[in-house]
């Protein structure tokens, strides 16, 4: 039987994108009856009692945490135990050569959506301390991986997974009170990535449309307080309960993103059932959601998207989207590209 430890440290972390993706990977690699799999844990991991799998080790090991933990205490775990190592999140030691997910390339690109310069200083250094010694490189689209070749021209090996849905049909939805029958819902970050300010002027353009934003109303203060925008909505923070419910129920989904590395709301939403996608026109959106979605320029404030405009995409469209991207087939991947198999 094959063997395979997984960096943990995700169990640690708030949860976002990238620790969503470690989590799944886990579960699904659970269920394979060829993979024993060890999750290496640092002392301040949670792990939920349902994600607590009967046939996966969970070993905390070493006293420190953070950064500290996954460049010291987690290769000389490694090194005893002597078996591969998968790192999901982005990092990964640099004493041990392992197999490791990059998400995407922000921090190099010439105008970084890094929210701060230190940030982005201190992942370049970690990034570049590993990525020549590491045994495989994984990222989420071909976007990405022509984006990486770009920037470390010396790798050879780059491993293209695609991404999954199934933890949102897995959620019991959980409704949200005090909105309109009709909304359109958009996923919000003040990252400058995300491009909030897209939204604010849709909203403004489009008065008799009431548009919900899932996120911390506190952090979008700054933005909006100027605005007087009447018919924008601040859930605050959602569960992800109440997020597929938000998916369900919104007549529209927009992500007017500058850059992603996949992206994953469009395909929870699109799995929730949302049928009328509205999305930036990157290219990695015109990779994945090619087909699915009606796409914009997320550059031009002045002529925003038309939202009432109909949008009749075929049932087969969504289909061919789902059989693509399933985190069982992330896993295949994976195993593949590191047992051979």
């Amino acid at each position: 039987m094959n063997e395979l430890i997984i960096n943990g440290r995700f169990y640690a972390q708030r949860l976002t994108g990238v620790q969503r993706v470690g989590k799944e990977i886990v579960r699904y690699l659970s269920q394979r009856e060829d993979v024993k799999v060890i999750v290496a844990l640092p002392p301040d991991a949670n792990v939920p009692e349902d994600e607590r799998f009967s046939n996966v080790e969970y070993c905390v090991t070493g006293k420190n945490t953070g950064n500290k933990w996954e460049q010291f205490s987690l290769p000389k775990f490694c090194k005893k135990r002597k078996l591969p190592l998968l790192c999901t999140g982005n990092l990964a030691p640099f004493l041990y050569r392992s197999h490791v997910i990059l998400h995407d390339v922000t921090f190099k690109e010439k105008n970084s959506y890094a929210p701060k310069r230190s940030w982005v200083i201190k992942t370049k250094l970690m990034v570049r301390s590993y990525i020549y010694r590491s045994k495989n490189i994984f990222t989420d689209s071909e976007f990405s991986a022509n984006r990486i070749r770009h920037f470390y021209k010396r790798i050879k090996n780059i491993t293209v997974l695609n991404l999954g849905y199934e933890h949102i049909q897995r959620l019991k939805s959980q409704s949200v009170s005090g909105l309109p029958d009709k909304f359109f819902l958009s996923v919000g970050s003040v990252n400058p990535n995300k491009n909030f300010q897209y939204i604010l002027k849709l909203a403004s353009n489009n008065p008799a449309l009431t548009f919900v934003i899932a996120g911390k109303k506190r952090a979008f203060s700054n933005y909006v307080c100027n605005m007087n925008l009447k018919n924008v909505i601040f859930t605050d923070y959602v569960t992800d309960e109440q997020l597929k419910w938000l998916y369900e129920n919104c007549y529209g989904f927009i992500l007017p993103s500058l850059y992603e590395g996949f992206g994953m709301p469009p395909l929870e939403a699109a799995v929730a059932g949302c049928r009328r996608l509205y999305l930036s026109d990157i290219p990695v959106f015109r990779e994945i959601y090619a087909g699915c979605a009606k796409f914009f320029n997320p550059n031009d404030y002045q002529n925003t998207v038309d939202l009432n405009e109909d949008i009749n995409i075929p049932e087969e469209k969504f289909n061919e989207l789902f059989k693509k991207y399933n985190w069982r087939q992330t896993v295949e991947t994976i195993c593949n590209s590191i047992f051979g198999n």
